[in-house]
């Protein structure tokens, strides 16, 4: 009796892990879109949408989101782009959106890599307009001073730095993640303090007020969102402002005049690396003018392509 239970738990356990196995292999990744598409590179898979241009192609953008943003945050900006023919690509960074959360014991790669990497999958370089906002725009200006580019457009960019290092061991610790993890999750579901944070980021009461929230909510409620920050924290690569020489190709810099989220140093750290770029700074629009002075900006956007291109 006992050899015939050892018997069926064995092979019990055997199916289990067959049926495992078969299961991980067949899991499809999260496609919260449509044109939802992921690249894989070592350890990380890239969440990116492809948005193809409205008749003949002009050019082709990729678009890099700022903090605790996502593709979603460049939906206005690519409709003006596509419909005036050019083709944008919009990528979740890591940690971000719907791209790999980064934790301990993975092979940690630099952002300014994975997204290279994404683009010369697509097309070559020197096929490239790379555009970033905020965040990205720190990450684009490595990325630039690494890759050819046709144009950099940067819209209220923001230099990256490295973070204390004394503060690692409690950033990264598993109360901290864990603690993260729950605000974002609870946190994200108070929506008047939601819609007051995009007021802050956009100094626009109104289209705070009528913000699909799912836009911002449902990203980081995804797959450890808060873990992911806290292990990010520690693996961003500072902007390299000393070598912005390297990047020869033309650059469009706007600004917001009541953007809170930048302070007046920040905001001359790259004035002052880019004298030679094409400025516009946009009247009372606040940090986030990617999403609600969409139009504007395009405009100016699609002048410069149309001049420096």
């Amino acid at each position: 009796m006992m050899k015939k239970l050892l018997s069926l738990m064995l092979v019990t356990a055997m199916l289990a892990g067959i049926f495992s196995i078969t299961g991980f292999a067949e899991k499809e990744l999260y496609k919260p879109f449509e044109n939802s598409e992921y690249f894989n590179y070592g350890d990380y898979d890239i969440h990116y949408r492809v948005f193809p241009a409205a008749g003949e192609t002009k050019g082709r953008i990729m678009m890099l989101h700022g903090f605790m943003c996502s593709t979603y945050s460049w939906r206005n900006m690519i409709e003006g782009f596509t419909a005036e023919g050019y083709e944008c690509v919009a990528a979740d960074l890591p940690d971000f959106g719907y791209s790999t959360r980064e934790h301990a014991g993975m092979n940690i790669t630099e952002r300014e890599e994975l997204i290279i990497a994404l683009m010369k999958s697509i097309a070559d370089d020197g096929e490239w307009i790379l555009a970033g906002h905020s965040m990205g725009g720190g990450v684009a200006v490595n990325i630039a001073e690494r890759m050819d580019l046709k144009a950099l457009m940067l819209y209220c960019p923001c230099a990256q730095s490295e973070f204390p290092a004394a503060a690692k061991g409690i950033i990264q610790s598993g109360f901290m993640k864990q603690t993260m993890n729950l605000f974002f999750k609870y946190g994200t579901k108070i929506s008047p303090l939601v819609r007051m944070i995009i007021y802050a980021a956009t100094n626009n009461f109104k289209f705070a007020l009528d913000y699909d929230l799912s836009g911002v909510t449902d990203p980081v409620q995804y797959d450890g969102f808060g873990a992911g920050i806290c292990e990010m924290m520690y693996n961003v690569i500072p902007t390299d402002m000393d070598n912005v020489s390297k990047i020869k190709c033309p650059v469009l810099l706007c600004q917001a005049e009541k953007d809170i989220i930048l302070n007046d140093t920040q905001k001359a750290e790259m004035n002052d690396a880019f004298p030679g770029a094409v400025r516009y700074t946009l009247d009372g629009a606040g940090h986030q003018m990617i999403e609600d002075r969409a139009e504007e900006l395009c405009a100016l956007s699609r002048e410069f392509l149309g001049s420096k291109v």
